[in-house]
């Protein structure tokens, strides 16, 4: 399989992830094309041609410029355009609009890590002020904001999230949207009680070694949970969701 047959073919799958986690048509996911001197985007909402196929990408240029593609064009093009730029260890960048996460930060509150799947989020994900990609001064605020993060909650609005990789990504938002479900149900029944810094970095430690395979090459950016949910995608099953 070329590299760009294989990269829509992942993308086509995390869009069937997140549409199934999220039951939101609205979004994007993006990944650098192999080279790494654009980016390929995929949106999450079916073409309206029916003649068109589902996987149609758009390529970009790393300055929001168009290359190549026959879809609608996003308007919020800069939320992807800007943590490329920031961020050379960015591979991937998703933009979506995940409901629970945010009636949380409409709360005043932070996800935090309350579980071990939610070890990524250990410095609390920050929240921005109601910001659109359609400018580009915003994209630029949303990348700031981020900073090293790999996700951002933007008021109002939706989720930024960032992976090495397409696979990473897509599992941070999946992460993002169950641990804002796992706080909204916790509140209810008392305080929260997030896991402390000293927990997560002896977690840590136990993801690296699980990374690693008996070869000793790194599995990382490759998300186990991603390598299930995919494997359920391509035999057309779902899961539970939370």
């Amino acid at each position: 399989m070329r590299a760009v047959d294989e990269l829509k073919d992942k993308m086509s799958t995390a869009v069937s992830i997140l549409r199934w986690e999220l039951a939101n048509m609205w979004g994007h996911v993006s990944a650098k094309s192999p080279d790494g001197n654009s980016f390929v985007l995929m949106h999450l909402r079916p073409p309206e041609d029916p003649d068109m196929p589902s996987d149609e990408v758009l390529e970009y240029d790393l300055n929001g410029n168009l290359i190549s593609g026959r879809r609608d064009q996003p308007e919020e093009i800069f939320f992807y355009v800007y943590p490329y730029k920031a961020r050379k260890d960015v591979g991937a960048v998703i933009h979506c609009h995940p409901e629970m996460a945010i009636a949380l930060t409409a709360a005043g509150r932070k996800i935090l890590p309350i579980h071990l799947g939610s070890r990524n989020f250990a410095r609390a994900v920050p929240v921005a002020p109601w910001l659109y990609g359609l400018w580009r001064e915003d994209g630029e605020e949303a990348a700031k904001r981020l900073g090293r993060n790999c996700a951002l909650m933007i008021q109002g609005h939706g989720a930024i999230v960032t992976g090495e990789t397409l696979e990473q990504a897509c599992i941070n938002m999946v992460k993002l949207e169950r641990t804002a479900k796992m706080i909204l149900l916790a509140g209810r029944l008392g305080k929260l009680r997030p896991l402390s810094s000293g927990v997560m970095k002896r977690f840590r430690e136990v993801g690296r070694r699980r990374s690693t395979n008996t070869t000793g090459q790194s599995q990382s950016l490759v998300p186990l949970e991603w390598r299930y949910y995919e494997s359920l995608v391509k035999k057309g099953q779902r899961w539970s969701r939370l």
